[in-house]
């Protein structure tokens, strides 16, 4: 091989080597710069992506509703006291007429209400009359005699209005209640009898 051809030789060898070189450094270039825009490129995702989270956490938390005012607690109801009170009951004052009864004439006599006479005519039921309503408020008083049949069962009988004073104020009331006396029989032979003929006089007096 002549020296010619040495040369060619060892400058194509030169001419690969430097090409290679060329190569090898132009692909670093190349990477690096791809490794460079991917950093960038996921440094810029990575702020995207927190920004708009913080965002988001911004919004929400303006969306949160204020709390509502604790209303306020109402008073307590004022205790009421559960005693009623009573009314008071009007009170009426009314003069009641004392009325007295007594027996003048031939009959037995008969005196306060439950007192026997004597005779055997004694009476066990004895009801007062009513003194009239118009003789009351016009302030009259009076009498009335009365004579009357005592039955075998003690009750009263056959009551007639023998004098009253004044007349015929007092004669219905008198009869009423002496209708409702009753008396302990008479008894003769062991059996009870009828008495005829009694007299009673009832006195109409205000107190």
């Amino acid at each position: 091989m002549g020296p010619t051809a040495t040369r060619l030789l060892t400058a194509t060898a030169y001419g690969v080597g430097v090409t290679l070189s060329l190569f090898y450094l132009m692909s670093q270039l190349i990477s690096g710069g791809q490794d460079l825009k991917k950093s960038d490129d996921t440094e810029n995702f990575i702020e995207f992506v927190r920004i708009k989270r913080d965002d988001i956490v911004q919004e929400r938390k303006r969306e949160l509703p204020k709390k509502a005012p604790e209303p306020k607690k109402p008073p307590p109801p004022a205790k009421l006291s559960t005693a009623a009170e009573a009314p008071s009951k009007p009170q009426m004052n009314m003069d009641l007429p004392k009325l007295s009864t007594s027996l003048k004439g031939n009959g037995p006599y008969l005196g306060p209400a439950g007192a026997g006479g004597g005779t055997g005519v004694t009476p066990i039921v004895r009801i007062e009359p009513q003194y009239p309503r118009k003789a009351a408020m016009q302030g009259i008083q009076g009498w009335v005699v009365l004579s009357f049949d005592i039955t075998a069962s003690g009750t009263v009988d056959n009551v007639q209005v023998l004098d009253a004073q004044p007349k015929r104020i007092f004669d219905m009331e008198a009869k009423r209640a002496l209708l409702k006396w009753k008396y302990k029989p008479k008894m003769e032979d062991g059996k009870p009898v009828a008495q005829p003929g009694e007299k009673v006089r009832l006195d109409f007096k205000l107190e």
